[in-house]
């Protein structure tokens, strides 16, 4: 019974974290450049069950002994995995703004925040009072050759990222990629940091495509998720009436089965 209680406790943990999870996914479903978040969950590895004092095996004549006597396996319940995050790209939604660019394909735009680079989906772009390019929290955007600083709005990007006006080249947008995005974690904002140092010949050349006077869209279904959030908070509930069923058998057993 105690078993039974520690498995539907981490089982109901579990579907808790797997529900605040999606809640954030809904939450943020109309949030440009959102990638959502996946909650995974494994089994702790299964025991094998022997039998004490199991009887010796007999084929034909010849009686062997059984040393293992094994009926069968338990589980221990589950736990967190990973929480991955999916990044499938977005739809794309026009805004008629000459500075919002989104990606087609894979990739990442550069921006410089929290006092070092960081990565984005985010191409909500506008000029600060200095005229540099930055997003929408302020975060300036990196070129290739440093910050852009922009005099005019009349500006054109091509698919190559490259940003020109009048006619003259003023920079290329930073467009970054990597081979394992494992090695990307989310820091807030809409931004993505590497993990660590050891992920530093990760880089992989940029091969996607920029369309200006677009932003990608949030890859969240507010839908999916609802059926999703549904469906948990009913495995949560399920959890719980087990709980209270498990508690009720233990108290029997110590203050009914005692007694006899």
């Amino acid at each position: 019974m105690v078993r039974g209680l520690y498995i539907s406790a981490s089982s109901a943990v579990s579907e808790g974290k797997r529900i605040d999870t999606i809640s954030n996914n809904i939450a943020n479903a109309n949030t440009t450049g959102f990638k959502k978040d996946m909650y995974i969950t494994q089994s702790f590895p299964e025991i094998l069950t022997m039998k004490i004092g199991g009887e010796s095996l007999s084929i034909g004549s010849v009686r062997m002994p059984a040393p293992f006597n094994y009926i069968g396996t338990m589980s221990a319940g589950v736990h967190t995995s990973v929480v991955a995050t999916d990044f499938t790209q977005g739809h794309h939604d026009p805004t008629g703004n000459p500075l919002d660019v989104a990606i087609s394909g894979k990739g990442f735009l550069a921006v410089e925040a929290n006092g070092g680079e960081r990565y984005t989906r985010d191409g909500s772009f506008v000029i600060d009072a200095e005229g540099y390019l930055v997003n929408k929290d302020g975060y300036k955007v990196f070129g290739e050759n440093g910050y852009i600083k922009i005099s005019s709005k009349e500006i054109q990007i091509n698919e190559k990222g490259e940003i020109t006006s009048d006619g003259v080249l003023i920079d290329r947008l930073k467009l970054v990629d990597f081979q394992d995005y494992s090695a990307l974690m989310k820091e807030g904002d809409n931004l993505y940091a590497i993990i660590s140092e050891e992920w530093t010949d990760n880089d992989k050349a940029f091969e996607g495509t920029i369309r200006q006077g677009f932003v990608e869209g949030s890859n969240v279904n507010s839908v999916r998720e609802m059926v999703d959030m549904i469906a948990m908070l009913r495995t949560y509930e399920a959890n719980q009436r087990l709980i209270k069923a498990h508690d009720e058998l233990l108290g029997k057993a110590v203050n009914e089965v005692g007694r006899l």
